[in-house]
């Protein structure tokens, strides 16, 4: 494409979230939350939440100087960590790997949607991640704690939701 015909209208520039000059094959902890298009509970489907957990657990194998830490899969969402190893030769960046499951993933929700003839009408995954460099062990630790909680945080708000609906159906109000 030459420039003369650049229209910005048609073609905006994408912001990256990560840092700038950092470098993502760095040795350390990184912690990963990967979102579904829309939110949609596309996890929670049995056949795709086991595939989820079996395609994360090999990703050491797959790839070189990669370890997996703390990490739970949501109905909408995966949260994790990921180690990296500078040390060994070939490591991966960071986003190879996460796109690397994104990809195995989504092989296999389409895989789903044709086998059991249910039309798949939209993307499985939001655009990009969300990553934050472990910085320490206190980090780490807080980290692994929010990742291991989040089961609990989420079923404890679907009950307040719930509890609000139907004091709100109580009182005659919509919610």
């Amino acid at each position: 494409m030459n420039h003369r015909s650049f229209n910005t209208k048609t073609y905006t520039r994408r912001n990256s979230n990560r840092l700038p000059f950092y470098n993502y094959r760095s040795p350390g902890a990184y912690f990963v939350a990967i979102c579904t298009y829309k939110r949609q509970r596309a996890l929670e489907i049995p056949r795709i939440h086991i595939t989820a957990l079996e395609k994360w657990l090999h990703l050491p194998q797959c790839f070189p100087g990669v370890c997996i830490d703390a990490f739970k899969i949501m109905p909408d969402h995966m949260q994790g960590i990921l180690w990296l190893d500078g040390n060994v030769k070939n490591t991966p960046n960071l986003g190879s790997v996460v796109g690397a499951w994104k990809g195995q993933l989504t092989i296999a929700w389409r895989n789903y949607h044709r086998a059991t003839n249910i039309p798949c009408l939209s993307h499985l995954w939001q655009r990009d991640y969300y990553e934050h460099v472990i910085r320490n062990k206190e980090d780490l630790e807080l980290t692994c704690g929010y990742i291991l909680n989040n089961p609990l945080k989420a079923l404890l708000m679907q009950e307040h939701r719930y509890a609000e609906m139907q004091r709100a159906k109580k009182d005659g109000v919509k919610p």
